[in-house]
């Protein structure tokens, strides 16, 4: 019975080597049966984040964007991207971390100049992790100081490998084009996976992977006069209800290049019923009254994609074979945050997962220990400070 409750190996069968029925056995550390202990529903939530910060530092409080009202449980997998990001990257990582909590580490985080991607995962999901890896590419590459271009961190959970990818592209109303050849670029450029080997690489590399999430400024516009975008928002109420069709999407650029396949071939989005996130005056809720007079704007997109083949239906799986092997269960802004002349923009993922191979390379642990550490450190500090001491006389 012991041996059945712990899944004991007997000496036996480890000297004879045959406990391990190839590279995806089922005793094995990727494979079926500890996938069914770790995630019994095989699959995972995944929160997908995206804020120009316009250089300013965040609010106290991140609760709002990170643990947004409605969603109820904290996801396994939290991936924030920033463009113009707050200069103190640590600091902003470490702020990420105190909101989260213990239940999460940062797994991996990567920066190119005001470019910054940070991906926290549940903490007793790090043992069945690939070694993360990163790459990046500005498509301004004679600036000295970058910020235009994008950030790549990939990993595998178990069977299922991942990509998370933040960009900010080319801006301005008129440069629809420009916008189109960056994502060509980013897409040709970033060189992943490197440290484990997959059959027929592509140099496409939305194609390497099981799972693709891209977030950012990608800067596409709505192509309408500003007062009269200014008009519909106020006689708008939002969030826009799902059975109604979205009053000036249909003249969003990025719609228009998705359903052409000019860019991001092969990517969905979700429907968005959120009031467009940008151009703020900082500080408040009214659209941008500078002397530019921005029109307001979609310029903050998450997008998603995955491989047409179904996960998770190998080896016997008792999944539905309808089932989607990514489903965007929610998609939303947080006007509530003004710090920026942008408004950050979250979406929740449900995606399958399938066992895998112990020739992986693991990560094997590993987590940043510093930003944890001082995370928990300001966490316990802050609970400290908002609790008071009632005495009471008996």
């Amino acid at each position: 019975m012991a041996a059945q409750v712990l899944n004991l190996i007997p000496t036996e069968k480890a000297r004879e080597r045959n406990y391990l029925q190839g590279k995806l056995a089922f005793n094995s550390l990727l494979g079926g049966q500890e996938l069914e202990k770790v995630l019994p529903s095989r699959e995972v939530k995944i929160f997908v984040g995206t804020w120009n910060m316009n250089g300013q530092s965040p609010p106290g409080q991140m609760n709002d964007f990170v643990l947004p009202v409605g969603m109820n449980h904290v996801p396994d997998i939290v991936s924030i991207g920033t463009q113009e990001s707050w200069p103190e990257k640590f600091e902003w990582e470490v702020s990420l971390q105190e909101t989260l909590g213990p239940s999460h580490i940062l797994l991996h985080s990567a920066s190119l100049g005001t470019l910054h991607l940070a991906v926290f995962i549940r903490r007793d999901l790090i043992w069945f992790c690939s070694l993360p890896e990163d790459d990046s590419l500005s498509v301004r590459p004679g600036t000295a100081f970058r910020t235009k271009g994008a950030v790549a961190i990939s990993f595998c959970l178990f069977g299922t490998s991942m990509l998370f990818v933040t960009s900010h592209l080319t801006a301005h109303q008129a440069k629809v084009k420009e916008r189109v050849q960056d994502i060509r670029r980013i897409i040709q450029a970033l060189d992943l996976p490197r440290n484990y080997v997959i059959r027929h690489k592509s140099k496409d590399v939305t194609h390497n992977f099981d799972s693709v999430f891209w977030c950012g400024d990608l800067n596409f516009r709505l192509a309408e006069p500003r007062e009269k975008l200014l008009e519909w928002i106020e006689n708008t109420q939002f969030p826009l209800p799902d059975h109604l069709p979205h009053g000036y999407l249909h003249t969003d650029q990025l719609t228009t290049v998705l359903s052409d396949g000019a860019a991001f071939k092969g990517f969905k989005e979700a429907k968005i019923t959120f009031p467009p996130t940008y151009k703020y005056d900082p500080g408040t809720q009214q659209f941008d009254t500078s002397s530019k007079q921005r029109a307001p704007a979609y310029t903050d997109r998450i997008l998603y994609k995955y491989r047409s083949a179904p996960l998770g239906l190998r080896r016997g799986s008792s999944l539905n074979p309808l089932q989607t092997p990514v489903e965007c269960l929610a998609y939303d802004s947080v006007p509530s945050i003004v710090s920026s002349d942008h408004k950050p923009v979250w979406a929740l993922f449900r995606n399958i997962i399938r066992p895998g191979l112990d020739s992986m390379p693991l990560a094997a642990g590993l987590f940043n220990r510093d930003v944890y550490i001082e995370g928990m450190k300001r966490r316990l500090n802050s609970k400290n400070s908002s609790s008071s001491v009632v005495c009471s006389i008996q």
